[in-house]
């Protein structure tokens, strides 16, 4: 077998121009449930996870280190940490009888893919769609910065065409719409603690509007497939609202200063390499 080939990270790379843009808050909804679609990752987050009662503590604990996978000075230090988080997500998978483990690489490989396919997305909806070729360069860099989790390198794809194959693949025959999805998909049914710095008392005025948005716009985000398993509805309206929506963030969001635009763990990061 062909060993994967990657491309540098670092200034001037695809990811580290994009991977802490903060218009991935926006695909939050879209990305997390892509990864809670697959059945391991849905059995880890019902058996040991306390997303349910408090979904935002694991979206806190999480962002900063895998944006510090990037960003950070010692890039594999870090992804070494974010594995060493999942040493212990492992048990029997209830709806297929079948043990699962968050550190096999097959299921570890695919949440990274959410990551890498999110960069294109983002500029799909929200920026300049990337070219046949950046796509490739930026699978290429996804393969670098997989290494630095120190996971095998055996389910790695390391050009656009197979990596395209891969997710189609996936959307196809292996996600399913199970508990945890079906949770997410009527978030703005249930009931769920501020994000941390929201008041109590904003937070009852907001919930329930924000959530609502996040559905909607999470459920527009989605890919075709994704959305058929599941269940989900997109209207014509829908979709001319996200069109307008994305035109307004398009034209608007370079003239942002470059620190509201990034991530403050990314925005760092480019201020030490600037002033190297």
């Amino acid at each position: 077998m062909t060993e994967p080939v990657g491309a540098p990270l670092g200034p001037g790379s695809l990811t580290w121009k994009y991977h802490g843009d903060r218009r991935g808050l926006l695909f939050l909804w879209r990305t997390g449930t892509l990864q809670n679609m697959h059945p391991a990752v849905n059995s880890a987050l019902q058996q040991r996870s306390n997303f349910f009662d408090n979904p935002w503590d694991r979206l806190f604990r999480s962002i900063p280190p895998i944006v510090g996978v990037v960003y950070d000075d010692d890039g594999d230090a870090t992804g070494g940490q974010v594995r060493d988080f999942h040493r212990n997500i492992k048990g029997s998978d209830d709806g297929h009888g079948r043990r699962y483990s968050a550190l096999n690489p097959d299921t570890f490989w695919w949440t990274h893919v959410t990551f890498v396919e999110t960069i294109i997305a983002i500029n799909e909806y929200f920026g300049t769609p990337l070219t046949e070729a950046e796509k490739d360069q930026l699978v290429k860099e996804g393969v670098t910065w997989w290494q630095r989790y120190g996971l095998s390198d055996r389910p790695a794809i390391d050009n656009w065409a197979d990596f395209e194959a891969y997710f189609n693949h996936m959307l196809e025959h292996e996600l399913e719409h199970n508990a945890t999805t079906r949770w997410a998909v009527t978030a703005d049914k249930q009931t769920m603690p501020p994000p941390p710095g929201i008041p109590k008392l904003a937070w009852k005025l907001i919930e329930w509007p924000t959530s609502k948005f996040n559905v909607w716009l999470g459920n527009g985000l989605m890919p075709p497939k994704a959305r058929e398993t599941l269940g989900l509805t997109w209207r014509t309206h829908d979709e001319i609202a996200l069109r307008v929506m994305g035109q307004v963030v398009r034209r608007t969001w370079p003239l942002l200063p470059a620190k509201i635009r990034y991530n403050p763990r990314a925005y760092d990061a480019i201020k030490r390499a600037e002033a190297a």
